[in-house]
């Protein structure tokens, strides 16, 4: 016994023996704290380059050389893209750099707009649809000589970028190369339309980014490998050139309320569609779902006064409020936040309370008076439904304000007219009601029942995803 009680102590002495450390003068930490600076400044010396290509590019698209003409400055740019291609080859096959490899095709596939833009000024030298070039700038002048240059110039570039687009692609997202060129190119073609007036700029936009929303939806939905970053910058660089076109409509001509509205919208329907992209941060999320609240009001404000002298007294107000009701229920049925949510509905309430009162004060016709009950009827139901203090208030006033102001009127309306149209309309009245009252609750269940499965579905494909 007392050997192994020795034995024992000898053990929990052991413990006690200092750990060998090697007399090498290099830890691990310094080590890997080298690797760390080194990769920083790699880092910062590719964004640093990436920014002067870029900014090389755009002083290109203003300035270009003062040597040679139009034609032979626009094949220098092409030659950039080509070389910004094959360097991006040389790096990825030759020094087996991956990182600075995506770089130089991420820039190449960012100036294929630029091209595209130059081409387009390059074709409205020669071909028009409206009368903008008698106020195209000087300085962003792009002239070819004659018609048969158009086609070589136009056939030459394709020949070049064509292949660097499904390559770059190929590159970013392989799965989705073939989609993302053909999409890509389609909106790029916008660039080449003979067209600089701010209505159709605006109109061809505002298309354009409906249907790469619709494209971008779809793509996602079947190919992973997009929500990586190098798939992001992919989808992202498909709204390059309808960003152009807005910038080049809005900086050059004359920007009237259309095309405000048209600009807003078109923010709007892409803060929404980034707010619901898979694997989204969520603080980003919140942060365009907020950004939308101003985008839609811009937009309302900037439409009505683009209609307004075509629409009869009254009804820009009800124009105004519907699109931005419109616009802001769409966030208030997506957002997930409850405080954005309170101020969503009261924004609401205030937009439709205030403007109906003040057009049923401003101007009491009948017309402004009937929308203004009809207004404060349907806001206060609203806000009685979900329990919204503010709208509730707002509608009972607005509803108080429409029958006080538009009182006289009404009651003209009302001794003026035949007693068919009378019956005519109290027929229609009776019939309305019964339809609520008989049908109402089944309408709302199947309304709540229909957002209820498109909500799951959402979160089915998100969680799919």
């Amino acid at each position: 016994m007392n050997r192994v009680a020795a034995f024992d102590e000898d053990l929990v002495a052991d413990h006690k023996t200092t750990p060998y450390v090697p007399r090498s003068g290099l830890s691990v930490d310094a080590i890997m704290q080298s690797v760390r600076n080194f990769t920083t400044l790699s880092e910062a010396l590719r964004i640093l380059g990436a920014a002067v290509i870029l900014a090389s590019m755009s002083v290109f698209l203003l300035q270009g050389w003062n040597e040679g003409n139009d034609i032979s400055r626009y094949l220098l740019l092409l030659a950039q893209t080509g070389l910004l291609a094959t360097a991006g080859f040389a790096m990825s096959h030759g020094l087996k750099e991956a990182k600075g490899a995506r770089i130089f095709f991420g820039l190449a596939l960012v100036s294929i707009p630029a091209n595209f833009t130059i081409l387009g000024a390059l074709l409205y030298s020669v071909f028009q649809w409206d009368g903008g070039l008698t106020t195209y700038p000087g300085y962003a002048s792009w002239q070819i000589e004659n018609v048969a240059s158009t086609g070589l110039t136009l056939g030459g570039a394709m020949v070049v970028l064509l292949p660097v687009t499904l390559f770059c692609f190929a590159i970013m997202a392989r799965h989705s190369a073939r989609s993302l060129s053909v999409h890509f190119l389609l909106i790029n073609a916008l660039l080449l339309l003979p067209i600089r007036s701010s209505m159709a700029a605006g109109t061809i936009a505002l298309l354009g980014i409906l249907y790469v929303l619709y494209a971008v939806g779809k793509m996602t939905a079947k190919d992973r490998s997009l929500k990586t970053g190098e798939g992001k910058f992919a989808l992202v660089t498909m709204f390059i050139s309808l960003g152009i076109i807005l910038f080049r409509s809005m900086y050059f001509y004359q920007v009237d309320s259309l095309m405000v509205a048209m600009v807003s919208l078109a923010l709007f329907l892409s803060a929404r569609q980034v707010s619901l992209f898979p694997d989204r941060s969520a603080r980003l999320s919140a942060l365009l779902e907020m950004l939308s609240l101003p985008f839609a009001m811009i937009a309302a404000l900037a439409l009505t006064d683009a209609l307004a002298p075509s629409l009869i007294n009254g009804l820009d107000v009800a124009l105004f409020a519907v699109v931005y009701t419109a616009l802001a229920l769409d966030v208030l049925r997506r957002t997930g936040s409850r405080h954005l949510r309170k101020v969503i509905g009261v924004s609401i309430a205030l937009a439709v309370s205030v403007s109906f009162t003040f057009s049923v004060a401003n101007d009491p016709t009948a017309l402004t008076a009937l929308l203004a009950l009809a207004a404060g009827v349907m806001l206060m139901l609203w806000g009685v439904a979900g329990r919204r203090a503010v709208a509730s208030i707002g509608g009972t006033l607005t509803a108080i304000a429409g029958a006080f102001f538009g009182f006289e009127v009404l009651l003209q309306l009302i001794l003026n007219s035949s007693w068919i149209d009378l019956a005519i309309f109290g027929a229609l009245a009776i019939t309305l009601g019964s339809v609520v009252d008989r049908h109402g609750v089944v309408i709302k269940l199947r309304l709540e029942k229909w957002f209820k499965s498109v909500g799951e579905q959402k979160e089915q494909i998100a969680l799919e995803n």
